[in-house]
């Protein structure tokens, strides 16, 4: 049952309008007011009498309606509304509610209020006017139906706080709305609320010049905002309260029907004209606050409003701007005390300047409501200057802002502290390039963090590396800053620990900041001599960027030449601005600086790393490839701030609290330009993942450096060194070199390297027995089991994996032949490259010296071991003998896998490989102790491991080439699934045909350029012949293409040998000859086996992609599918 309370108000009009009845239980009225209100405005010579009632609904009480003609209804409830318009059909009567109008009602009620889509549309309008695409609805639940109505109007981006009268309105506005950095607000709540979020706007200094307030006219009822803006219904515009605007409708309605009239069908006339759409207002007027009075500056749906005087006694509309936050950026340039500038500034700000850019520009997606301002201005000094800072940010101190980013330099940082507690500036701090280890602590300073790396901790790593790399001595130079000296002493502490002596004396292994060349060679040469008389090959040094090329000129001076010494930069980014094309002494540094190594902090990883460095080109003119990891640096510092704020604002915490903000610093993980950024818990220090081991090497032809990385140092990984590329160590070396030698690629000077004569009729001698052992064991094993032919493919048969392995090698043999004939660099180094890659000519892409051969060497070792054990199992059916042992059966299943691997495709590399061994046909002396191998000049032959690794190398051979010859053709036997097959005659002829190359490539071309690139081209063109003539497989097609790769391979050899003959010329016209020679071979071949060489392989469509995958990778001898029979007779 439902229970209302009416209040019946009972008029007699002097006119034909015989009565009025008022219906209300809205208990946001005031019913008293309303009466009061009413009577006041009702004009006595109205004859009109009040009566009220306060009756339960029910029949009777519907009674005394009857006759009566016109109902308002004031309550609330939806029901009573509905029931009181089908009374309206049946008693004859107008119905009038002051809510929306429902579809549902008799159409003969009407609403004495707005209708809310036209309310919202009236309210748009004003917006667009004013060009206001943002900010902040304060709505209550009546009024949230304004969300759904502008945001489909307008789809801006507006923020919407439903607002109850019990809300803690000052929580709202200090946290969610001072967040969302807006200067327009729009206040649709109730009186009373609306005045409690306008002081506290004003509370939290949101309202000022430059920010507006538009409010609904039941918003304003007790406010008189100067200079705020209102929208209220035209009839309604000086209504001083809800039962004002109420009783102000009400008369409306009365003076708009006293009219005479003769029935209530003309009163229904009077209705329908007095309103549209069943709704009786219908304009709206936009008041302006001015003076405490309401000024009308114009209808809603006007096209513009003149005289608008806005908050702050402003006539400018305020714009809808982002709230601006401001970041500290100091220079750090400017020095009081005359000396060197610091030359980096506009680089590391163009860092900072470009994640300002990114983060406006909502390319991160962080603070969209907010712009970021860098305010850069020049407090800092290359020295402390404790009075001139002081002064300075005393005249700055509004441009520090919300978080300061301060300049590089230990000292300058600590004035900074000092400056700060003299102001009482309390704002985070966040370094980018500052390893001072006392800067740690939490507790000594509180608002400070870093993205750079502690020093104390990198110089343990680089201790760490230095002994994994195999240094055990090195010089220590430093200079007498407070980060270097923090940073020498942890070096000296770890070495020690690891054992590494450092050589030259404690007394003389720094000098002081601020000194230059010539101070440096005037006054401290000493410190350099020292180094240099310790002997050692290895510098260690950490010194400051501008020190660094000036101190490498003192060493210059000193007669150093190149490779010499190996410098080691421990200071992050000094390698870079040694090297960089503005560096005041790079010619002095290219000479004897290169190569070098350095430790650094991760600069331009990963996706973040690449876009960082494309924006700083293509903005800033700032190229990657100047190594400089400074803007990167600044760019991680900016974006650990801002990520820190938008993170408080997300969850409306106050982001001016420093030591809060400072909390949020210290949360945040991120992938930046330089990799993770993280603060480690407990310290102010970034945590340490990766450090990269960079490698400065001089390309002699260009005369450019080129500084790359060559390993990876992670200290939370499971392998703390991950090598990227040999190290190259001065002397262009991989070997570590623990002291000073005479400058040159091997330990002992060019002049005194001669032809060894007598070692070199030794390798003549060793390869012509190794030639004529392997032409009779070929022959032996080919006429005692080999002599047979193979059928030739008639049919076509489904392509194999094995079938497309035999098709491959054909290209791989080609590249591999090619690598054994004459040098084609000078015509085509692509060419000779992919030669020397598919043959293992290790000395084309590594340095072999200094015992690096031997390790290649101990894996052909281990492939061979492996290698005779497959062949043997295979040979001797080792798994059908013993079926029950599983070891067996895999031996024998990985045999079928890697005897075309093994025997065929590394035949020439591993025998290549092996003879090299045997190489050593230049001296420094007469005796054959004193030759030494070509492969690594640092390795003796004949003496010592030497006579091993040569006595295993033969015995390798040995074992080898036979099972090699033996199994060629066994495995195509043995696997059903091949269909292409050589003729086991063009396997042993193409034994014989390799190693004739590998001894033609090891002895004749060491000689004679010339006379091997005629022999080599004859061989190959006899090779070619015959293969060609005794159809060297079973397929015709795979017989005419190895015929062409012959072909080419002497046309190749023709075209170099002739250019040796010339003098290894580097004319284009060589290429174009080659590239000719090749095409026309290409496709002659392609007409004429389109003529006479019908393709005999076919591919059935594979679905499952993974079919091909286990079909490759499985072990098994034998596959099979089982199909249905039905499926298998379709």
């Amino acid at each position: 049952m439902f229970f209302f309370y009416f209040a019946a108000v009972w008029i007699a009009l002097s006119y034909s309008l015989d009565s009025l009845i008022i219906y209300s239980t809205d208990k946001n009225l005031q019913i008293n007011s309303l009466q009061n209100i009413l009577s006041s405005k009702l004009s006595s010579e109205n004859s009109i009498s009040v009566t009220w009632i306060d009756e339960k609904f029910s029949d009777q009480w519907i009674q005394k309606i009857n006759e009566k003609w016109l109902v308002i209804d004031l309550s609330s409830n939806l029901n009573t509304h509905f029931l009181l318009s089908q009374k309206a059909e049946d008693l004859d009567f107008v119905h009038f509610i002051i809510d929306d109008y429902n579809e549902s009602y008799h159409k003969w009620t009407y609403s004495l209020f707005f209708e809310k889509v036209n309310y919202s549309k009236a309210i748009v309008n004003v917006l667009k006017n004013f060009d206001w695409a943002s900010g902040v609805f304060f709505l209550s639940e009546e009024n949230w139906f304004l969300k759904n109505i502008i945001d489909d109007l307008l789809k801006n981006s507006f923020s919407y706080l439903i607002i109850q009268s019990s809300s803690n309105t000052e929580e709202i506005v200090n946290k969610e709305v001072f967040n969302l950095g807006t200067n327009l607000y729009y206040i649709f709540t109730d009186a009373n609320t609306s005045w409690k979020i306008v002081e506290n706007l004003k509370n939290a200094k949101l309202l000022g010049s430059g920010t507006s307030v538009l409010m609904s006219h039941e918003s304003s009822y007790n406010l008189t905002l100067e200079g705020s803006l209102i929208i209220a219904p035209k009839n309604q515009i000086f209504s001083k309260s809800k039962e004002d605007y109420v009783a102000n409708q009400i008369l409306f309605a009365i003076q708009e029907i006293s009219t005479d009239f003769n029935n209530q069908y003309e009163l229904r006339q009077v209705a329908e004209n007095l309103c549209t759409n069943h709704f009786c207002e219908n304009s709206f007027s936009v008041l302006n606050v001015k003076n405490g009075d309401r000024v009308v500056i114009g209808e809603a749906f006007d096209s513009s409003f003149d005289n608008v005087t806005f908050i702050g006694n402003s006539q400018a509309i305020p714009i809808s701007k982002k709230k601006v936050l401001e970041i500290g950026l100091n220079s750090g340039i400017h020095n009081p005390n005359g000396v060197q500038s610091y030359p980096f500034n506009t680089i590391e700000f163009a860092g900072s300047n470009l994640a300002i850019s990114l983060i406006n520009e909502g390319e991160l997606g962080i603070l969209d409501n907010f712009a970021i301002q860098g305010n850069s201005f020049d407090c800092g000094s290359t020295f402390v200057n404790p009075t001139f800072q002081l002064n300075c940010f005393k005249q700055n101190i509004s441009n520090i802002g919300l978080i300061f980013i301060p300049p590089s330099g230990t000292p300058v940082l600590q004035g900074i502290f000092t400056t700060f507690d003299k102001l009482n500036v309390r704002v985070p701090q966040i370094a980018s390039r500052i390893g001072f280890d006392s800067f740690s602590s939490i507790s000594k300073y509180p608002l400070f963090a870093r993205v750079s790396y502690n020093g104390v901790y990198l110089a343990s790593l680089v201790v760490q590396i230095l002994y994994t790399l195999g240094w055990r001595s090195c010089a220590l130079i430093y200079q007498e800053g407070a980060y270097f000296v923090e940073f020498a002493n942890a070096f000296v502490a770890y070495a020690e620990k690891y054992n590494i002596n450092i050589l030259n004396d404690p007394a003389s292994r720094s000098f002081p900041q601020a000194t230059y060349y010539e101070g440096l060679k005037a006054n401290y040469s000493h410190v350099f001599k020292e180094a240099i008389n310790s002997n050692a090959r290895l510098i260690v040094y950490v010194v400051s960027i501008n020190a660094a090329s000036d101190s490498i000129k003192v060493f210059h001076s000193l007669g150093i030449t190149n490779g010499d010494l190996l410098f080691c930069f421990a200071n992050p980014g000094t390698i870079s601005s040694v090297f960089t094309s503005s560096a005041k002494y790079l010619a002095e540094s290219k000479e004897i600086a290169t190569p070098s190594i350095a430790f650094e902090p991760p600069g331009y990883t990963g996706e973040v790393g690449d876009m960082v460095a494309n924006l700083l080109q293509s903005r800033y003119n700032i190229k990657k490839s100047d190594n400089l990891i400074q803007p990167c640096a600044y760019y991680d510092s900016l974006v650990l701030g801002a990520l820190a704020v938008d993170f408080m604002i997300n969850r409306g915490q106050d982001y001016t609290n420093a030591t809060r903000l400072m909390k949020a610093i210290r949360k945040q993980t991120f992938r930046g330009c330089s990799g993770k950024i993280q603060i480690e818990d407990g310290t102010n220090n970034r945590v340490v993942d990766l450090v990269i081991l960079q490698n400065a090497v001089l390309n002699k032809n260009t005369g450019n450096v080129t500084i790359s990385d060559s390993a990876y140092i992670k200290p939370l990984g499971t392998t703390l060194l991950q090598i990227l590329k040999p190290i190259v160590y001065p002397g262009n070396t991989t070997t570590v070199s623990l002291f000073r030698v005479i400058n040159g690629k091997c330990p002992f000077p060019d002049n005194k390297v001669r032809t060894f004569t007598k070692g070199r009729y030794l390798v003549f001698g060793i390869s012509i027995a190794v030639g004529i052992s392997t032409a009779a064991t070929t022959l032996y094993i080919w006429h005692k089991w080999w002599n047979i032919k193979v059928d030739k493919l008639t049919e076509k048969q489904e392509m194999s994996i094995e079938d497309i392995m035999i098709g491959a090698t054909v290209i791989i043999e080609l590249f591999q032949v090619l690598a054994m004939g004459p040098d084609l660099a000078p015509i085509s180094s692509l060419i000779g490259d992919l030669g020397n890659m598919v043959s293992l000519d290790l000395n084309d892409f590594i340095s072999t010296k200094n015992g690096v051969f031997w390790f290649f060497l101990d894996a052909i070792y281990a492939l061979v071991c492996v290698w005779a054990v497959l062949s043997v199992s295979v040979l001797l059916r080792i798994d059908e003998r013993f079926p029950a042992v599983g070891l067996f059966r895999l031996l024998n299943k990985s045999a079928y896998l890697l005897m075309p691997i093994i025997g065929n495709l590394m035949f020439i590399p591993i025998v290549s490989l092996l003879l090299d061994v045997f190489i050593c046909d230049e001296s420094i002396g007469e005796d054959f102790t004193d030759s030494f191998m070509i492969k690594d000049c640092y390795q003796f032959c004949w003496k010592g491991e030497h006579i091993i690794y040569a006595a295993i190398s033969a015995v390798c051979l040995v074992v080898y080439e036979p099972l090699a010859v033996f199994c060629r053709p066994l495995w195509q036997e043995l696997d059903h699934f091949v269909h292409v097959k050589y003729t086991p005659l063009h396997l042993m002829v193409k034994t014989v045909f390799q190693v004739s190359l590998i001894i033609l490539n090891k002895t004749v071309k060491r000689a004679q350029d010339i006379t091997h690139g005629a022999l080599f081209t004859l061989i190959v063109i006899i090779f070619g012949i015959f293969g060609f003539k005794n159809q060297s497989y079973n397929y015709p097609r795979f017989t005419w293409w190895h015929f062409l790769t012959m072909v080419a391979v002497s046309w190749s050899s023709l075209i170099t040998t002739i250019n040796i003959g010339l003098g290894k010329t580097t004319n284009p016209l060589w290429v174009i000859l080659l590239a000719i020679g090749w095409a026309i071979i290409a496709m002659v071949g392609l007409y004429v086996q389109k003529k006479k060489y019908p393709s005999m392989l076919y591919r059935k469509n594979i679905k499952d992609t993974s079919t091909l995958f286990k079909f490759a990778f499985t072990f098994s001898q034998t596959r099979t599918k089982v199909i249905p029979i039905k499926e298998f007779e379709k």
